[in-house]
């Protein structure tokens, strides 16, 4: 592809951004593959970003445009097989090319018609950090909007990115480069990462037609070093502060509104970003401030990614020849230690490494009484049954507590367990400290809601 030789439009957009089905915006172009294994259904999708940088690019082929910061692509499908598998990436940016954009662009505003800075429809959510700018009255309905059809619904998504945030191995430019979710027409629904990055994020998942070596090479194709700097910087400084946000929660909104706050001292200068056009009613929504010169032009979807439904994509797969998904066999030999050969090492090892185990079916869990869920859930926990179904027992057992009882700590710290044995691989179980921890964990909590009770 030729460039056309001009810089492109770089500015601050400190947004919330979220897709709530990635297949759903691009047709559902694959059901993609995990762990050489074809995945057969796709339930959730999603693709989370806290912005800070966008930009748009002219070349021949039309417009491309990019969103910078920090970003996360999760998603919950089964193979065919028949396991159930989560999945997520980290990520850095989004490309969007001029007929995405356009596509998005035009998804109604359900509830939100009036703001041409807040987003809320089928394809986007989309509002500015800070919404100091606006009335009382108009905050208070955005925020009743966002969390009735974000926020509750794709809680347990959020609070897992956000505990990713707080990682200090996360979102680290310096070892792992740019990670991009493309729709480039040269790497259309796929992850751009660089060559330094870990190999097994290189490996596939669900809904992408692949990960592939290109971030660095693409972004230098349109990017000058100085703005690759300027965008660097302004990821760290929003890692910097999202890591260290205090929110509630049971009330994700105040990630949005501390967030505004640490940034107006990290950057030093004005977020605000309000939408200065006139209520004129246009075909398109403002999604970038960068796009405004296009607002009335529109580039329709090409042939060439052919538009289909779930369904039609998901009667389109080819079944193979059944088989168990088991974890590889380099996950099941022991840890090398070259030198370190001692007892003590090797005792370390067998109590970290996490043992094959039979599927067994769950125990009916009670629902009426919250000691007597968790004391179930102990039971399950001392009777070696596959970390995926513990982590689906806590996830039965953390709604029915839900219900009861209002003490948050609780159902965060089941939803911390909840989203990580979720993710591990099939047919695995607890290893010794796994299971140690998490007995003495569950006994916490019996102790803590039985202190409420009697008091």
């Amino acid at each position: 592809m030729t460039i056309i030789k001009a810089e492109p439009s770089i500015s601050e957009n400190f947004n919330l951004f979220v897709i709530p089905s990635w297949g759903n915006l691009l047709g559902y172009p694959t059901l993609g593959n995990y762990s050489n294994h074809n995945v057969s259904k796709i339930s959730q999708d999603l693709v989370v970003f806290f912005g800070g940088v966008e930009s748009s690019v002219q070349t021949e082929e039309g417009t491309i445009y990019y969103l910078f910061g920090l970003g996360y692509y999760y998603t919950k499908f089964e193979l065919q097989s028949g396991r159930y598998i989560t999945d997520s990436r980290q990520l850095t940016g989004l490309i969007l090319s001029d007929f995405v954009y356009d596509y998005l662009s035009i998804s109604r505003n359900i509830t939100l018609e009036d703001d041409h800075d807040v987003i809320v429809s089928e394809n986007l959510f989309k509002l500015p950090l800070d919404l100091s700018f606006k009335s009382e009255n108009r905050r208070t309905f955005i925020q009743g909007t966002l969390m009735r059809n974000l926020f509750i619904p794709y809680k347990d998504i959020l609070l897992e990115f956000m505990e990713t945030l707080k990682n200090p191995l996360s979102f680290n430019l310096n070892k792992n480069g740019h990670i991009l979710l493309s729709t480039h027409c040269d790497s259309y629904n796929q992850i751009l990462v660089s060559s330094e990055i870990a190999h097994e994020v290189r490996n596939p998942t669900a809904g992408l037609n692949g990960i592939v070596l290109d971030s660095n090479k693409h972004l230098k194709k349109y990017f000058s070093d100085q703005n690759l700097q300027y965008i660097e910087e302004m990821i760290l400084k929003l890692k910097k502060a999202y890591s260290a946000i205090e929110f509630d929660p049971m009330y994700l909104f105040s990630i949005l509104v501390n967030a505004a706050k640490i940034l107006r001292s990290e950057i030093k200068s004005s977020i605000v970003q309000e939408d200065e056009r006139s209520s004129e009613k246009m075909r398109k929504e403002s999604i970038f401030l960068s796009a405004e010169p296009r607002m009335n032009s529109f580039v329709y979807w090409p042939e060439k990614f052919k538009r289909r439904t779930k369904e039609e994509l998901e009667k389109a797969m080819v079944q193979t020849t059944n088989k168990l998904y088991h974890p590889k066999e380099t996950d099941k030999q022991p840890l090398k230690m070259g030198e370190l050969g001692e007892a003590q090492e090797q005792f370390k090892i067998r109590t970290m490494k996490r043992p094959i185990v039979e599927i067994k079916s769950l125990p009916i869990i009670p629902t009426s009484n919250s000691l007597d869920i968790l004391i179930t859930i102990k039971e399950i926990v001392n009777q070696d049954y596959e970390i995926r179904s513990i982590g689906r027992a806590l996830e039965l057992a953390r709604d029915y507590i839900k219900t009861m009882i209002l003490h948050s700590n609780i159902l965060w710290e089941m939803s911390k367990f909840v989203n990580l044995y979720q993710r591990a691989e099939p047919n695995v179980g607890l290893s010794p400290n796994e299971k140690k921890d998490l007995i003495e964990q569950i006994e916490k909590w019996i102790n803590l809601i039985s202190n409420i009770k009697s008091s």
